[in-house]
This record gives structure tokens, sequence and C-alpha cells, in this order.
């Protein structure tokens, strides 16, 4: 659909900050047109911070997104972004009395469950989308995103691990709805148990246990099992489409992603929004049918 779309009520959930361990409340509310989604502190006195690349804290992107207004943080917003990209959702208010959004199961499941709960709403106000006009790449370390001209949002994703659950994994998914439901949305974060005490140490994963992430050790995983095989690069899927929801916009193009993380798709966001040639930001006339931006109408509209 060419219009905004936001909740129709407002729903809440508790879950525990994956880096913090604290028990962290979170209220989805409804949000005017071109509110986007913004992220309020509600234990800094309603302090904000609009989830936008321009927000983004590229100092502390190894593990989470970050976003960052002054003294406004919040951390871990990338599922939480993906989902509501997934189901349509331009606007909403997310309130949090910490500076995490709770990690849940470590996937979207749980977001998407509350979008169904809180229902959805058309706003009359046109939404625009960005469009990729000419190919466009950026590297470092050997990780990268490319972006190629496309008829709508692709994403391909490729990871290499030394692990033998891992090894090479690569998949390729159009987001639509209903393409996220059944192939990525269920799909849980990961890590090493090699990785858990040094991370502990730096104040990191406090929270962390194996009901909110796959821990992988020398050859298998201390879960009693996987969702899908795929499992591993369907959360780097996960993942992308949250970060990228950072440009503001709906998203038309085919990206293909090498061996990256938050800190690669957040720089190739901020590299591709300072070519300007390489994509036009076009705003869908109100009333214009069609499915213009990948996803034809949102799940769960009325």
């Amino acid at each position: 659909m060419s219009v905004q779309w936001t909740l129709k009520q407002e729903v809440s959930a508790l879950g525990v900050g994956l880096h913090s361990g604290r028990l962290i409340e979170m209220r989805l509310a409804p949000a005017s047109p071109n509110t986007g989604v913004t992220f309020v502190r509600t234990d800094l006195n309603g302090q904000s911070v609009r989830a936008h690349i321009d927000h983004v804290d590229f100092k502390n992107l190894q593990l989470a997104t970050v976003l960052k207004n002054g003294s406004c943080v919040v951390q871990t917003t990338e599922h939480l972004l993906s989902a509501l990209y997934a189901k349509g959702i331009d606007n909403v208010i997310v309130y949090l009395n910490g500076a995490e959004v709770p990690i849940m199961d470590g996937s979207a499941s749980p977001f998407l469950y509350l979008i169904e709960e809180a229902g959805i709403k058309r706003q009359a106000v046109a939404r625009k989308e960005l469009i990729i006009k000419k190919e466009i790449r950026f590297e470092k370390d050997g990780k990268w995103v490319v972006a190629k001209p496309a008829a709508a949002y692709r994403v391909t994703y490729e990871i290499e691990f030394d692990h033998p659950l891992i090894r090479h994994q690569k998949k390729t998914v159009t987001v639509t709805s209903s393409n996220y439901d059944s192939d990525v949305a269920r799909a849980r974060t990961f890590g090493f148990l090699n990785d858990v005490n040094a991370l502990k140490k730096m104040g990191l994963i406090r929270g962390g246990s194996l009901e909110n992430a796959i821990v992988l050790d020398s050859d298998g995983v201390l879960n009693e099992g996987l969702r899908s095989a795929d499992e591993f690069v369907s959360h780097k899927i996960l993942d992308l489409v949250g970060d990228f929801s950072l440009c503001g916009h709906r998203i038309r193009g085919a990206f293909h992603a090498h061996k990256a993380g938050h800190e690669i798709h957040a720089m190739f966001m901020r590299y591709l929004l300072q070519n300007q040639d390489a994509y036009e930001i076009v705003e869908h006339p109100v009333g214009a049918e069609g499915q213009v931006t990948g996803v034809a109408r949102p799940a769960m509209a009325s």
C-alpha cells in the first residue's frame, strides 16, 4: 500500500535485556504519520531517539545495533525494527524503562505476536520508498554489501564460520510479509561458547541464555536443536532487514551481503545515503494501489 500504517492500540511485554540482564518493560503505542519508529526512555524522563541512521552509535556496533541521542541510548533494536518493517508499520512509539529492547526468544516472532495483538491502522498520508538506481558496493576487511536495481526488496546473505553446523551458508529472500513469516522471523540470534566468558567480562550478554540464543560448542549446539538447518543465515537476514530500516523508508532493490554484520550493515546504509546518484526517494500518491514497496498490504490490516 502507498500509505503509512501504525498500530491500532498499545501493547506491552516484559523481557530480559540481552546485555544488561535487567528485566525491561516495553510498550508499543500508535504514533502520528511521519513519526517513524521512536524510542522513549521512561527511566530518563522521556528522553527519546528516533530509529534512523543519523542516530546510530557507530562506535558500538559489535553485537547489536545501538541508537544514541545525547544521553538517551537504546541497545539491541534490530529484531523489533525488523519485525516492524516486515509488517509494514511506519509509525510507532516504543516506551522502554531501560537501555535495551528485550531480547525475548532471540528471534522476531515475539514482536510479530505483539503487532498482531495490537492490530494495525491505515493512515491517509503517503509513504516514501528508497529505490536503488545503480549498483553500489561497500567493503571493509573482506566483508561487503552490494546493492543493485530490482523490482522488489530482495536480500541474499552469505556467511562463513569454521563450525560443522554452519561452514558456508547462503540464502535469498524477497522481503514480503508472508516470506518473512515463513523464512526469517523464527531464526534466533547465535553465539559461540568460547566467546561467552570474554563477553561477560566486558559487561555484555549478562542476560544471555539458551532461552534467547543458540549457543554453539565445538561441534554442535547446547540448545535442544535448531528451528531450521539455515537458521544461522536466516537470522542474519533478519538483522539486515532491521538495520536497513534505519534509512527511514520502504526499500526496493537487490542486496547481497557477504560475511557482514551490524557494523557493515550500518556503514553500507550510511554510504548509500551519501551517494545520492545511487538511489532515489519516491513518494507514492495516496490511493495508488499495487505492490510498490515489497509489501502489498501489511498483514493483519482491517
